[in-house]
Order: C-alpha cells, then structure tokens, then sequence
C-alpha cells in the first residue's frame, strides 16, 4: 500500500474527480441516466435482472452515505452481509430517492474539490482514494442502470444520452 502522500500525486486531482462524479466525464452522469425516469418505469422488473433501477439507485445511496459519512469524520460500519446494502426501494419512494441522491452527490462534489483527499478516513484509505472508489463503484451501476432502461424501451431519454 503506498503511502497517503503518494496515493495523492498517483491518483486524479481534484477537478478530474469532480468531474468524473458526474457532468463532464467519460461516463453518462447520474443526472441524465435519471432523466424523465418515472416512478412506474424505475420500478418496474425486467425480467433476468436481479435489481430494479430504483433498487439499484437505493444502493448506490446507501454507499453514497456510507462515503460522505467518511469524509465527515463518522465511523459508519460496514454491513455484515452484501444484501443489507440493498434497501427496498417503492413506487412512492422514488422521487424522494432519487433527489437524495443528488443532493449527496452535490455533496460528494464538493469535497472532491474542497477537502484534504490525503486525511486518512478508515485505516489506511484516504478520502481520496474513497471518493475514487465511490467514482469507479457509480460509473458500473449507471451502466446497468441505462442497459435496464433500454430494454424497458426508455432510453435514450427526451434530452439525449450516449447510445453507443
């Protein structure tokens, strides 16, 4: 394991991290994979998927928590098992999900930007190497989150989206 300081010049500056949590990335931003998404259709099952695109939101905010609690000096604890960060995710639920989401990935942004990504905040994992992570861990559920919205015939939505 490398040290802090070293894991600091090896990895993305701030900006890029910033940018790579959401607009102008190489990867569509959790904005847009989001856009026009009802309720009805984030909710509905696809057959052979194992998780519904507000269900796998629910965990990518789960996991969202679990990081800006890090960053913010608490010592949230890891689940015991993988399926306990997999919150139910309803109907009515939805709106209210997928705004906290947002909001935390505002949130998210801006300590990318602003915070000492060297401050250790597990032992020893750096925020920036979290924040990575929370990067890396966002860009494969939007992946599966724009793959479910196209085979429910919902992608790409009304203002754009990359469909190669």
């Amino acid at each position: 394991m490398m040290p802090p300081s070293e894991e600091l010049l090896s990895g993305p500056p701030p900006l890029a991290l910033q940018r790579l949590l959401d607009e102008g990335s190489a990867f569509v931003p959790p904005s847009r994979a989001f856009q026009d998404l009802s309720a009805e259709i984030a909710c509905r099952r696809v057959e052979g998927a194992p998780h519904t695109i507000a269900e796998i939101v629910a965990h990518m905010h789960f996991w969202q928590r679990y990081t800006l609690g890090l960053a913010h000096g608490e010592k949230p604890t890891l689940p015991e098992h993988a399926a306990q960060g997999w919150p139910r995710s309803e109907e009515d639920g939805w709106d209210a999900l997928k705004l906290a989401f947002l909001d935390g990935l505002s949130e998210t942004k801006r300590l990318a930007l602003e915070a000492d990504l060297s401050r250790l905040v597990r032992p020893g994992e750096t925020l920036g190497y979290e924040l990575t992570l929370h990067v890396i861990h966002n860009a494969a559920h939007i992946g599966q989150i724009i793959l479910l919205r196209r085979m429910l015939g919902a992608w790409p939505p009304p203002g754009g989206g990359d469909t190669w």
